[in-house]
């Protein structure tokens, strides 16, 4: 005998098919279920980015009635290679840091390649967007790149006093996977060790480095007061955050959800995190001169150092977009 399905049955049917269709795909569609979906950070959850993240992220779930929720990874799932390489597996859904691997990334990093961070912000964003955009996709076709966030300036610390730039001669400094730092240091004769920034304040705890380059605004929050006494008030190259999202995360998405996660930041990161940043520099130096004392914020003079570090960030420049690229960057 022929049973003829109602609508309430075929109804459920066809819920079903939705369902499992979507969490075949690694994402259970918002007219089914709410989804938490997880972000990476190596930071801890008081840094100036997750701060931010927080913001931003409780934001989009309002903005969503609830159907996109956010678990913050802060500093607990590793280095920011390991978030990276995590959320092109799918085990993270969103990242944000500054490690990429990628050398059109890295070269921000070097120090005195762009003046400041809205200069660097404009070469992401405009000269350089399509090669960036290029290079993200031919390296992590399982990602999408989103944006980059001001992060303000890096910033050497050691616990020799330097009186010039020349002193780095032969000093061990932590930089990060990234090679513009390595470049730099390499330059003006530091000897560039890399760790991980997870690993980073036992590192100089133990004394494995003399000092390091790092961001700037997590001086405070990551409690590196504790383990390195001087931070130089020079900037030393500039952080952009990058925000990526897992491909097939992003094409879960209702174009309506992928509007509001990107918009959202878009509005949001000029205040809530490129001035806040800013503005909290000066509280940070002065809190750091009151535990490690007056003279620890040294500003030295750059001049000498800029004309060493030149030809190689010229050449870095060049080599990563094609001859031209450093003029054009001084340009604008």
């Amino acid at each position: 005998m022929t049973h003829k399905m109602n609508r309430r049955e075929f109804g459920q049917i066809l819920g079903g098919i939705g369902f499992a269709a979507a969490s075949a795909a690694g994402f259970a569609s918002p007219a089914w279920a709410a989804q938490t979906l997880i972000y990476g950070n190596a930071g801890n959850a008081d840094s100036a980015s997750n701060r931010f993240a927080r913001k931003w992220l409780d934001l989009v779930s309002e903005r969503t009635n609830g159907d996109l929720l956010f678990d913050i990874k802060a500093g607990t799932i590793g280095g920011g290679k390991d978030v990276l390489d995590g959320t092109a597996l799918g085990t993270v859904h969103l990242y944000n840091g500054a490690y990429t691997g990628l050398r059109e990334f890295d070269v921000f990093y070097a120090p005195y390649f762009a003046r400041d961070s809205n200069h660097a912000q404009k070469i992401a964003n405009e000269l350089l967007f399509d090669q960036i955009s290029s290079a993200v996709k031919a390296r992590y076709p399982s990602l999408k790149y989103l944006s980059v966030a001001r992060a303000g300036p890096w910033k050497l610390f050691t616990n020799k006093r330097l009186e010039t730039f020349d002193d780095l001669k032969g000093l061990k400094i932590r930089a990060p996977q990234i090679e513009g730092v390595i470049a730099g240091l390499e330059q003006v004769g530091a000897k560039p060790t890399v760790i991980p920034f997870n690993e980073l304040y036992g590192a100089l705890q133990q004394g494995v480095v003399d000092g390091m380059a790092t961001l700037g605004n997590l001086m405070i929050t990551q409690k590196f007061f504790e383990v390195v006494k001087h931070c130089y008030q020079n900037d030393w190259g500039i952080g952009l955050d990058k925000q990526m999202i897992n491909l097939v995360t992003w094409n879960g998405l209702s174009e309506e959800y992928q509007n509001i996660l990107t918009e959202t930041f878009q509005e949001l990161e000029p205040s809530d995190f490129f001035r806040a940043t800013a503005e909290a520099e000066a509280d940070n130096f002065a809190e750091w001169r009151s535990i490690n004392g007056e003279d620890s914020t040294p500003l030295l003079d750059a001049t000498a150092a800029q004309k060493t570090l030149e030809p190689a960030i010229r050449a870095l420049s060049d080599d990563i977009f094609g001859a031209g690229t450093y003029d054009k960057i001084q340009s604008i």
